[in-house]
């Protein structure tokens, strides 16, 4: 289970194709066929795989952890692909549906994302049609206030009305308070001034805060758009936040949808991206069904049933995560599913079996692998590690020799050192029966 990223297609036709098979381990992995080149400060990565369809995604540092008032992060998502000193919005839609192709912009705690999608052979337009967006977008104030505030309101309104999500973002800003903390949605209660977005855009948008992936895009051809496309002469970044300090907390909050079910989230400190351990502890406890009409073979996957959902979830930042178990259930039925999931990570703290662990590290490899085969995924793990380390992602091969590492040991090490954190519950539901973190053994 992860909750990435707020995304929102700004301008899109019928979505097109799947993903494609996983690839066999001797097979040239999608990370490893990308090639790195700096475009005047922006580092750039692409590869040609020839397929018929290509994108461009820019991946900016300038997530939800990054902004300096609250809300000013997901009204800048809200804000792009309008009107900028080359095109009026109109032109721009006009133009994108002609080519058939999609714009999308997405946030995170620690990226802005823009993505084009687009027909083999299209990628000029599209890499002037991004660059715009970063170089010349105008931020107009009629813009702002017809289109911008009713989208970034009706986008918190359908949050808070889905448990889950909202479950998730008070759990980060009970866990981290501020930078990681920050909410990834703007409140209607705190207005968002239209100057602090145009102010934060100019900061984000900088050379050095730009990593741009390209897929089935060819690598030269890409920097040269990039250089000329995406450079401003005069921006600079001044973009920043402390490491992120986990502190743990509790709340309840009344359920704003009309869901049956109610959800609670128990959660500890987890570890960075690079820590494999926390990937692999995912999938030892489980939850998911891996075959169809079975709820599964993991101990938290043998707790859920028709109504129930118990399952695991790793969300890993640059320099922090957050580790712990998601659970929806009817009210009566969510304090017993809760102290059995919390018994059963207390269990691996004392340790597991060998067999167990090999097949913890085997899902684990097959979701890094077949989510490297996606374009989303793409951009989630190559991008991110682009845009933080400038290098040239990890291979598929690199990521398996660092799940080969993991083992029975290290894994109760880390149940042991989340198990020692403050937790981070949060109850959404009926908060006069959901049960408190005391009474769960925490």
């Amino acid at each position: 289970m992860s909750f990435p990223a707020l995304r929102t297609s700004a301008l899109r036709v019928p979505s097109r194709g799947a993903a494609a098979p996983a690839l066999a381990r001797s097979y040239a992995t999608p990370s490893s066929l990308f090639s790195v080149h700096d475009a005047n400060g922006v580092k750039v990565a692409a590869a040609d795989q020839g397929a018929p369809t290509s994108s461009i995604s820019v991946i900016v540092k300038a997530g939800s952890r990054y902004e300096p008032a609250p809300g000013v992060a997901h009204v800048l998502k809200n804000s792009l692909f309008k009107s900028t000193a080359k095109r009026s919005q109109i032109r721009l839609v006009r133009e994108t549906e002609m080519l058939g192709g999609v714009l999308s912009s997405a946030l995170s705690r620690e990226h802005l994302i823009l993505t084009a999608e687009f027909l083999k052979g299209d990628e000029a337009f599209f890499a002037e049609a991004l660059g715009d967006a970063l170089t010349q977008a105008k931020f107009s104030p009629h813009e702002y206030n017809e289109e911008v505030v009713p989208t970034v309101a009706a986008e918190y309104e359908q949050a808070i009305r889905d448990s889950t999500t909202y479950a998730f973002d008070l759990a980060h800003q009970l866990a981290f308070r501020t930078g990681l903390g920050n909410s990834l949605f703007a409140s209607p209660h705190t207005a968002v001034d239209h100057s602090a977005v145009t102010s934060y855009a100019k900061a984000a948008f900088a050379p050095s805060n730009l990593a741009v992936l390209g897929s089935n895009v060819d690598a030269g051809k890409l920097k040269s758009l990039v250089s000329d496309f995406f450079v401003s002469g005069t921006a600079s970044s001044s973009i920043s936040t402390p490491s992120a300090k986990y502190f743990g907390g509790e709340v309840r909050v009344p359920s704003v949808g009309h869901s049956p079910l109610d959800q609670l989230l128990i959660a500890f400190e987890g570890a960075s991206s690079s820590s494999a351990e926390f990937a692999v502890l995912r999938y030892l406890l489980g939850g998911e069904s891996y075959l169809k009409w079975s709820t599964g073979a993991s101990p938290l996957s043998k707790l859920s049933s028709a109504d129930v959902s118990a399952s695991a979830f790793n969300l890993a930042y640059a320099d922090a995560g957050l580790f712990g178990i998601s659970i929806k259930a009817p009210t009566a039925q969510v304090a017993d599913v809760a102290s059995k999931a919390v018994a059963e990570l207390k269990a691996l703290a004392k340790g597991a079996s060998e067999e167990a662990v090999k097949q913890a590290i085997a899902k684990a490899k097959f979701a890094a692998a077949s989510a490297l085969e996606t374009r989303f995924g793409q951009v989630e793990l190559i991008g991110a590690q682009l845009a933080a380390q400038g290098e040239a992602p990890a291979s598929v091969a690199d990521v398996f020799a660092k799940f080969d590492k993991v083992s029975a040991e290290s894994l109760a090490k880390a149940a042991s050192s989340a198990l020692a954190s403050k937790p981070t519950t949060v109850a959404v539901g009926n908060t006069h029966a959901l049960p408190y973190a005391d009474a769960l053994g925490l």
